[in-house]
C-alpha cells in the first residue's frame, strides 16, 4: 500500500508542478510572480481553480455523472473536457480519472486521495 500513497503523492505534486509551469502560458487572473534559475513563474488564480474543480470531481460517488461529465463539480471551468477512462478499485479503495482538456491543450489525470474512516487509509 505504500507505493499507493507514492504514486497519490506524485501525483498531487505533478499537479502542482503543471500549475506552476503552465500559469504562465494561459490567460486568466494572475497573481504574484516569483523567479527561480533565470526564469519567471506567474500563479494564475483561473487556473489554479480549474485544477482544482477537476480535483474535487474524482471525489463524486456518482460514476455515470462523472463519466458523462454532467456531476455537480463539472461546472463552466471545466467545458470542453473529454474523459477518456474512470478507474475504480473498490477493494484497494481506488478511484481516478484521465481525461483531455481541449481548452488547456492538456491530459488530466485526477487521484482521489485518503478518505475519512476508510480502513486502506490507515496501511503503511
Amino acid at each position: 500500500m505504500g507505493s499507493r500513497r507514492w504514486v497519490a503523492a506524485a501525483a498531487a505534486a505533478a499537479m502542482v508542478a503543471f500549475l506552476l509551469l503552465s500559469a504562465a502560458s494561459h490567460g486568466g487572473r494572475r497573481g504574484p510572480s516569483f523567479n527561480s534559475n533565470n526564469r519567471t513563474f506567474v500563479f494564475n488564480y483561473t487556473l489554479a481553480k480549474t485544477i482544482v474543480e477537476y480535483a474535487s470531481a474524482v471525489y463524486m460517488t456518482d460514476l455515470t455523472a462523472l463519466y458523462t461529465w454532467t456531476c455537480s463539480r463539472c461546472n463552466d471551468l471545466t467545458k470542453g473536457f473529454e474523459i477518456r477512462c474512470i478507474i475504480v478499485d473498490i477493494q484497494n479503495c481506488l478511484q481516478a480519472f484521465i481525461g483531455v482538456d481541449h481548452n488547456l491543450n492538456a491530459v488530466i489525470v485526477a487521484i482521489r486521495g485518503t478518505q475519512e474512516n476508510r480502513f486502506w487509509n490507515n496501511l503503511a
